[in-house]
């Protein structure tokens, strides 16, 4: 229905002016038709196509376009549908990422691939107006500035859209048809009205045409008057004195002329938009209500068919307002009992959405409460929490707490959304409200929401023992089976138990997609991808979790917990491939998800404020992650949580502390680890960073070992990587060369095999000056050892920094914290003299006499706060 041009009413009025002007354009030139409502834009346009050798691509924009996934899914359905695009182009291969219209590879690809078509091949893009947000905005304006020569862009619309027009005019570039155009003239007015069946003369038909200004729905519309009345002459008189909206006079005399049993089926069917026969059949009474429609579409332009086959009827948009508000202002009973036909239509043909859309309007809590028992696995499965929350809104509380069933999904919902309070409260709710002899079902269902529930609060030993049981739901009978399945996965994912949790969810993802449970299908998709980041594949990792967004992309999925956690490991993918500007515009799902300090602490929150604060550090905003990362620490402190989550949490932290020269935030970040994750190869690692900056080489190189042989557990798998970036650090310092190219090469190998590349491009600057030198000598790892170097780079690390001594590193850390050369000294463990020869050193080598200005040129130049520096 999107992608295929509407069918021209028998009545149509060529206009071959208009259509010869758009074959003149050149094929460098974007057509831009631009008029208000009413004026045959979109006529025009199926006109033109209908009479080209072979159809061009069409895209009916609408509001919810506005979903930019949704937009450019249309657009490659439109392009890939097209007979003008080879089978085997590239279009019909293009997946479309979360948010494609900030994605310059994206883009990239669109343009590349119609510009390997063998011809040119038109795009109709029809109400452009309609798109208002700014993401599918930005992709339209950079397919028109990067438009290849084989795509002949064409658009419709009421208003201009932002684009360059003046400069587009100034070359040559656009084709502009406007409202003076598209204005019915005279002789062209006359034809229509001919059309019609309407005979006037020809005064009637100048005066009828000034009165529209060509205006060519007022003319149909009129045209549908003229048929009916006595008084023609008596019909424009009024008409031409009528200072009222043209649009709401003529739909009021069309209406008046209406034969009644018309008009009542028009009210009546007006409810829904579109519409198929049969429901109009259901909604009217009548049998022939098709057959009524079609001859509503032959003989005017008011309603249109489309979809395949036609099926689907789609009534003026200008004629349905004007019926729906006279019915409701006339029968308000009538409307309401409409819209519960209209459900009990759709939920016998199993479509449960615009079901429960219309039970809600039916004003009916019954029937409502009804559909939502029907339906809720079909619609969680679906993503369409937005709906079952407007649902529950809708039913009120009064409804919702004495029925256990509607409490529970109104929890579900909540959990979905992050508002983890009023979850509890309908848990409670449902608890109080709990039957003496619940229905297995019903048991389920509250065993599935605890399940998602504790979920969020990263409590592995809780999750692992509420998940138990819910592999054992009977999918057969309510279909919760799936949804248990990828919670059970999840659980076990929290306690190592990866393997057992791939082959879960991974049968759970099967099923689902067997199903086409589009929700469950994403939502397991981000377990998968948790449980291979656990494993050190991120580059699965991120593959997975991009696969999610693409499954079910909108607003039924960014506001989820789903989406909060495909947003986070696509974040921290992008973090580990030192990438902090891509990991910060990821994190936006999961920021926003549960983002209220009134509500309960949940994992997601925590990490992506971790992940926000690493990434701030990354770009030289030291100060404002440390604090992000303080506080994602301190949120979590009280709670029990994955060893997984703190290992990062503290990792992170402890990286940004070291950064800033806070080695008492240091320290206790180490302290807290060392609890919270116990003996582990992270814990090993803070502690050799920690003596590395103090410059004790040989005690920084024994704490690492545990790390390098894997003696002890590792919860982080790049932190490996990390430890053999550090031991080359160590090694290189100490005049051990051989050695040091070994880790360097051990490094490289596994920065490869995990697709991670923010050890060696956060690296200090000693491995990358090892790593520079010896470029050349890598094999068939050189192209990752470059691909670290230009990430350095891009991270403002490239500048070879001034050359300091190990010791006066150590010191220039310290300075910004404002300790006493004394309190330096304790920290170092040097004497006071020592430190002061040090600082002596610093500020003859950044050409600057104070302390102050120590840090500042340290800052600029890099040697403080940079990138790589641990």
């Amino acid at each position: 229905m999107k992608t295929v041009a509407p069918r021209l009413p028998e009545s149509h009025v060529p206009r071959s002016r208009l259509t010869e002007a758009l074959e003149a354009a050149t094929s460098d030139q974007v057509i831009l038709i631009c008029a208000p409502a009413g004026y045959g834009k979109t006529l025009l346009l199926a006109e033109w196509a209908s009479r080209r050798p072979t159809p061009p691509a069409w895209v009916s924009l609408d509001a919810d376009d506005n979903d930019d996934h949704r937009f450019w899914s249309a657009v490659l359905t439109a392009l890939a549908s097209s007979a003008l695009v080879p089978e085997g182009s590239q279009l019909r291969a293009i997946r479309v990422p979360a948010r494609p219209s900030r994605d310059p590879t994206f883009l990239a690809a669109v343009v590349n691939a119609v510009d390997l078509l063998p011809g040119p091949v038109p795009l109709v893009l029809d109400d452009v107006h309609e798109l208002t947000a700014p993401d599918p905005l930005h992709g339209l304006t950079s397919l028109v500035r990067d438009r290849p020569p084989s795509l002949h862009l064409v658009m419709a619309t009421r208003s201009d859209p932002p684009l360059a027009l003046g400069r587009m005019r100034l070359h040559g570039e656009i084709c502009e048809i406007r409202a003076e155009a598209l204005r019915f003239s005279v002789p062209e007015a006359g034809a229509m009205l001919a059309a019609a069946d309407v005979a006037v003369r020809d005064d009637q038909l100048r005066l009828l045409v000034e009165q529209t200004e060509g205006w060519a729905a007022g003319l149909r519309l009129a045209a549908m008057a003229l048929r009916e009345v006595d008084d023609p002459d008596r019909f424009l008189a009024d008409f031409a004195g009528d200072s009222r909206a043209v649009s709401d006079y003529l739909v009021g005399e069309i209406l008046a002329c209406l034969p009644a049993d018309v008009l009542d089926l028009l009210r009546a069917v007006s409810v829904c938009d579109p519409l198929s026969a049969s429901l109009a059949a259901a909604l009217t009474g009548r049998p022939d209500a098709g057959e009524v429609l079609d001859t509503l579409e032959r003989d005017t332009s008011l309603i249109l068919s489309s979809g395949p086959g036609r099926i689907w009827y789609r009534i003026h948009p200008l004629l349905r307002s004007h019926l729906l508000a006279d019915l409701q202002r006339r029968r308000p009973d009538r409307l309401v009992h409409l819209h519960g036909q209209a459900a009990d239509w759709y939920a016998a043909a199993g479509e449960p959405l615009p079901a429960v859309a219309h039970a809600r309007r039916s004003g009916d809590p019954g029937r409502l409460a009804r559909l939502l028992r029907q339906s809720t696995v079909a619609l969680v499965a679906d993503g369409a929490h937005r709906a079952l929350r407007e649902a529950i809104e809708e039913l009120g509380d009064r409804h919702v707490a004495v029925d256990p069933w509607l409490a529970l999904v109104a929890a579900l919902v909540n959990i979905e959304g992050g508002t983890l309070g009023a979850a509890d409260g309908h848990l409670a709710q449902a608890d109080a409200a709990w039957p003496a002899e619940p229905a297995a079902e019903l048991i389920g269902l509250r065993e599935l929401v605890r399940a998602r529930r504790v979920s969020l609060t990263g409590d592995p030993a809780v999750m692992v023992d509420v998940t138990e049981g819910l592999t054992s739901l009977d999918e057969g009978g309510l279909g919760l089976a799936v949804m248990g399945d990828l919670d059970r996965a999840l659980a076990l994912v929290t306690v190592d138990r990866q393997d057992e949790a791939r082959v879960i969810a991974e049968g759970a993802v099967h099923r689902a997609r067997r199903s086409r449970q589009g929700y469950l299908v994403a939502r397991g998709l981000t377990v998968l991808a948790s449980i291979e980041g656990t494993r050190g594949d991120y580059r699965k990792m991120v593959e997975f979790a991009e696969q999610a967004d693409e499954v079910l992309p909108g607003v039924d999925w960014t506001a989820t917990a789903g989406a909060a956690l495909s947003s986070i490991l696509r974040a921290y993918g992008a973090l580990l491939n030192a990438r902090p500007h891509a990991c910060l515009e990821l994190l936006g799902p999961a920021l926003a998800f549960g983002d209220d300090p009134e509500e309960p602490v949940n994992a997601a929150a925590a990490t992506a404020r971790a992940l926000r604060g690493a990434a701030l550090v990354e770009l030289g905003r030291v100060t404002e992650g440390l604090d992000q990362l303080r506080h994602a620490r301190a949120a979590t402190a009280d709670h029990p949580r994955m060893t997984t989550t703190s290992a990062l949490l503290a990792v992170l932290e402890h990286r940004a502390a070291t950064l800033s020269g806070r080695q008492d935030l240091a320290r206790t970040v180490l302290t807290w680890a060392e609890h919270a994750v116990g003996d582990s190869g992270e814990v090993a690692l803070m502690r050799a960073h920690r003596l590395g900056a103090m410059g004790r080489l040989a005690a920084a190189a024994a704490a690492l070992q545990p790390l390098l042989d894997r003696s002890v557990p590792v919860h982080l798998p790049w932190a490996v990587a990390e430890a053999w970036v550090l031991d080359c650090r160590i090694a290189h310092l100490g005049g051990r060369r051989e050695q040091a190219r070994t880790a360097l090469d051990r490094a490289l190998e596994l920065c490869e095999a995990m697709d991670v590349l923010r050890p060696l491009a956060s690296g200090p600057v000693e491995v990358i000056d090892l790593l520079t030198s010896l470029l050349g000598s890598f094999g068939s790892r050189e192209p990752v050892a470059l691909r670290a170097l230009h990430a350095r780079q891009a991270l403002g690390g490239g500048a070879r920094p001034i050359g300091l001594t190990d010791r006066e590193r150590a010191v220039l850390r310290l300075l910004p914290s404002q300790r006493s050369f004394d309190e330096i000294a304790t920290d170092l463990s040097v004497s006071h003299s020592t430190v002061k020869t040090h600082v002596r050193a610093i500020y003859s080598k950044l050409g600057v006499n104070s302390r102050r200005e120590a840090v500042d040129q340290a800052r600029g130049t890099g040697l403080l706060f940079p990138a790589g520096e641990p």
